[in-house]
């Protein structure tokens, strides 16, 4: 497959994210110069794409770009280093629609709003409690990992964006990752000055709702809705359509197991009410195409256990609780099914937690 085929394929399948992004990445290693140019190279991408910021590239080849360099330079914080620089000034037009948001809720919707125009494959959405609302970011395919440094680059840059628009003060609730944490706890609680946990099924800011709503010191209701208005029509137009669905309801329904798993209860009946269809038309159309909710499910599963076993200080109970499982024996016995040995087998699992 030649290399336009593959940027085809990549499009595709795996996601891709504009080169925007990349500003924080330069910003962060501006000691290390020319350096970088050779590493750039070895994923696809060079340094004059900067000039271009709303073009795509694969997300796989960005997030692997951030990880190398991690490694190749010596900075295990280079997410958190990107995401603390990574301000307003950054967003380019999104700095005044923000701004004109009135709070910090409609703020985050906007970003929301956007985030299939942004970086596609990826979640950004909220679960909203009577006392708080979590804002969950994942990329929507276990195929793209290792991403440490792209959740705590995302993770950090939203809460730099937040703290700009309200005070350097300001701290969310809580803070959530998929990776362990283990060793890292010290720098990641004194950036985000709150409770941060590890292991978790997504990465998210739990934030309470009386701090989301608060109206911004700078707020004029009358004229920020104006300027809405208009800012979003510029930003539509700029960025282009949303990114059409898959016309296979195999994919769009990989896409709703792949999002809810670990958070939600999965089965067919709600994935099928997801895509407006009855459960026995959503069976259908799966057996048209080949397959089965059933083996869709356990493919999601399988792909996910894969991941978090490997996951430092992960528990064989938590495991299962992400991947959907009722206890730990049915995951047990599941996993030994696909892989022939039990998951205690792996490295870093502990059993007894």
């Amino acid at each position: 497959m030649d290399e336009e085929s593959q940027d085809r394929s990549d499009k595709g399948n795996l996601g891709m994210i504009r080169l925007l992004f990349l500003t924080a990445f330069f910003d962060a290693l501006s000691d290390v110069g020319k350096q970088i140019d050779p590493l750039l190279r070895e994923h696809g991408m060079f340094r004059s794409q900067l000039d271009t910021p709303y073009e795509f590239v694969p997300l796989h080849r960005y997030v692997a770009l951030v990880e190398s360099a991690a490694e190749k330079f010596d900075r295990p914080y280079l997410g958190l280093e990107m995401g603390s620089a990574f301000g307003l000034a950054n967003m380019g037009p999104f700095y005044a629609l923000l701004r004109a948001s009135g709070h910090l809720r409609g703020a985050l919707q906007y970003l929301i709003m956007f985030q299939s125009r942004l970086q596609t494959r990826t979640i950004f959405e909220s679960v909203r409690s009577e006392e708080t609302t979590t804002y969950c970011y994942r990329i929507n395919d276990e195929r793209v990992w290792p991403r440490l440094q792209d959740s705590e680059f995302a993770i950090g840059g939203y809460v730099t964006l937040l703290r700009e628009l309200t005070s350097s003060k300001w701290a969310p609730d809580e803070v959530h990752f998929e990776h362990s944490i283990e060793g890292r706890e010290e720098r990641l609680s004194q950036y985000f000055r709150a409770p941060v946990l590890g292991n978790q099924p997504v990465n998210g800011l739990v934030i309470r709702n009386e701090a989301l709503d608060m109206p911004f010191a700078s707020a004029v209701p009358s004229e920020d809705t104006k300027l809405r208005t208009i800012l979003e029509w510029h930003l539509l137009d700029l960025m282009g359509p949303e990114s059409a669905p898959s016309e296979s309801f195999v994919s769009l329904t990989r896409d709703i197991i792949a999002r809810w798993l670990g958070r939600t209860h999965v089965d067919c009946a709600s994935v099928a009410a997801e895509l407006r269809l009855s459960e026995r038309s959503l069976r259908r159309r799966l057996t048209e195409e080949g397959t089965s909710f059933r083996t869709l499910l356990q493919e999601a599963r399988k792909e996910r256990a894969q991941i978090i076993l490997g996951k430092p200080g992960m528990s064989l109970a938590v495991a299962a609780d992400q991947l959907g499982y009722s206890d730990t024996a049915a995951f047990s016995r599941a996993f030994k099914e696909w892989t022939g040995v039990s998951p205690g087998r792996f490295p870093h699992l502990k059993d007894g937690e």
